[in-house]
Parts: C-alpha cells; sequence; structure tokens
C-alpha cells in the first residue's frame, strides 16, 4: 500500500504510519528552474584583455525557459538561492592561441558584475600547454524578477594581439539550478 514506518522515539518508540504520497510532499521541493546550456560554435575572436559575454548557444535542457540563447543570461523568475556554474575547456587550435597568457573566467550577477561574480583563472606564462579548462561555480541569491546571471571570459595573450578562442565543442558549458531548503 506504499505505506512507511516511522519510529517516534519521543513516544515510547510508538510506530507511525505515513503514506508515501503524504511522505514524499512534505519533503523538500524541486531543483527548478534549472538549465544547461553548451558552446557549439567554437572559433571566436576575442578583443585583448576585455570581458567578452560567452554565450552558450544550444541548450541541453532549461525547465522554465529561464536561459536566453541570444544573450547568455539566466533569469529565473522563481525567487531563491541558485547553484550556477561555468565551464571553459579551450584547445589552441594550432597556432591560434600559441602566445596565450592568461585567461579568465568569471560569473556576473546583473550588470558587469553589481550583484556580486565568481572568478577563476588560468595562468599560461612561460608555459604555452595545448589549451586549458577553466571551472567557477558560485551561490547566488535571485530575486525571480530582474536578476540574471551571464559567464565572461577575458584572454590575454603575450604579443597584446587579438586572441581567437577555439572552445571545445560541447565542453564549454553553462549551468544552473535552484537550491531547495536553503
Amino acid at each position: 500500500d506504499d505505506l512507511i514506518l516511522l519510529s517516534d522515539t519521543s513516544a515510547s518508540g510508538a510506530l507511525k504510519k505515513m503514506t508515501r504520497a503524504n511522505f514524499v510532499s512534505g519533503v523538500g521541493g524541486v531543483n527548478t528552474p534549472a538549465f544547461q546550456a553548451k558552446l557549439t560554435t567554437v572559433s571566436t575572436t576575442f578583443s585583448e584583455g576585455s570581458l567578452t559575454t560567452l554565450i552558450m548557444n544550444s541548450e541541453d535542457f532549461d525547465t522554465d525557459s529561464a536561459y536566453d540563447t541570444s544573450n547568455g543570461q539566466f533569469t529565473p523568475q522563481t525567487a531563491g538561492k541558485y547553484f550556477c556554474e561555468v565551464f571553459v575547456h579551450a584547445d589552441r587550435g594550432g597556432s591560434t592561441m600559441s602566445d596565450l597568457k592568461m585567461a579568465y573566467v568569471q560569473l556576473f550577477k546583473n550588470s558587469s558584475g553589481s550583484g556580486g561574480k565568481a572568478t577563476q583563472q588560468h595562468d599560461m606564462r612561460n608555459n604555452y600547454g595545448r589549451g586549458f579548462g577553466v571551472n567557477v561555480s558560485a551561490i547566488f541569491d535571485l530575486n525571480g524578477s530582474s536578476d540574471y546571471v551571464y559567464p565572461v571570459l577575458s584572454i590575454q595573450t603575450n604579443s597584446g594581439s587579438d586572441p581567437v578562442f577555439v572552445g571545445e565543442s560541447s565542453y564549454t558549458y553553462f549551468r544552473a539550478f535552484k537550491l531547495i531548503g536553503v
């Protein structure tokens, strides 16, 4: 009958019965809105050292249509705390990224990080490896009406020339979900 028995130690070990439906309805909530989007456009030219919004142009899922593939912003219409994560994986693609010095990946809340941000960097000075992977995650408190989160990337080169970012298709992603019970 989908009954769950609970031992109540405050009542001398009495057993209490609860249906599965009642038990499940009283637990937590749902982790939505939630989405995961990935980058499928793999080659982009960046201005040296400037912040460039990373727009993941293909969604794996988006439970509430909260991610916009045209501007790269996650704007949930439900207030709460959200776990947000971006992972950037890049390959130099031959010689296009051979003089990389630094790569910064950031998550911004609202315009230019005015509502908060998280940053991670990868330092490649004097070690011109084939590529890099940088992961940034943070928990943001979003108001459910106007707050949004988006990822940005900044690349610096040793030569000062504009770098060409060669992202690994399907390995560069942005995702978020609502935390429950917080």
